[in-house]
């Protein structure tokens, strides 16, 4: 039985527009598969919500801005204890002392964006990479795995669509195909 691909964005609170526009990148893949986007609720966050939302998603992307906020540094913290998938994301901009001091404390390989197309482009590429498993764990049809290929080229290319007017599951939501709805 195909999985649903679950993952979980993270960002500073300068960064809300760029998470927003993670829903319309999802919804923009060539594949009918079940996606479920996750993100911090907006008030009465507690740390068992944290770990439920964090613990079980299959990427956990993370965006930072010019500074490092709340949220993002406890749901941060909780993905690396959590040994999430982890693809860690940085504005090409100039940071606060406490930015820069978070990106010190953590010299991972961040992957500098210098706008939400450019973003959009990253994060599609990660997602076809997740989606084309070897073991085919979102139970992909060739035609779709075709499409998935033709889709990163033009990534690659950088032919994104426009993502300057993010909308869509800002707050999290899910997107299933129409094989796995529920009447």
């Amino acid at each position: 039985m195909p999985e649903t691909l679950r993952i979980f964005v993270s960002a500073t609170n300068d960064l809300e527009a760029e998470r927003a526009a993670i829903g319309q990148i999802l919804a923009e893949l060539p594949v009918q598969v079940g996606v479920e986007s996750r993100r911090s609720p907006l008030t009465g966050l507690s740390y068992d919500n944290l770990f439920e939302l964090v613990a079980n998603v299959d990427r956990f992307y993370f965006l930072l801005g010019q500074d490092i906020t709340a949220p993002a540094g406890a749901e941060w913290l909780l993905a690396i204890q959590l040994e999430r998938s982890i693809l860690p994301l940085r504005l090409a901009a100039s940071r606060t002392a406490a930015g820069q001091e978070f990106l010190r404390y953590w010299p991972l390989r961040w992957k500098s964006f210098q706008n939400r197309g450019h973003l959009a482009q990253l994060i599609g590429q990660d997602l076809i990479e997740i989606l084309l498993h070897p073991t085919n764990r979102y139970g992909l049809s060739v035609t779709e795995v075709a499409a998935l290929h033709a889709h990163k080229k033009k990534l690659s290319a950088g032919f994104v669509a426009d993502v300057d007017e993010p909308g869509g599951a800002g707050g999290g939501g899910i997107l299933l195909d129409p094989t796995h709805r529920d009447a």
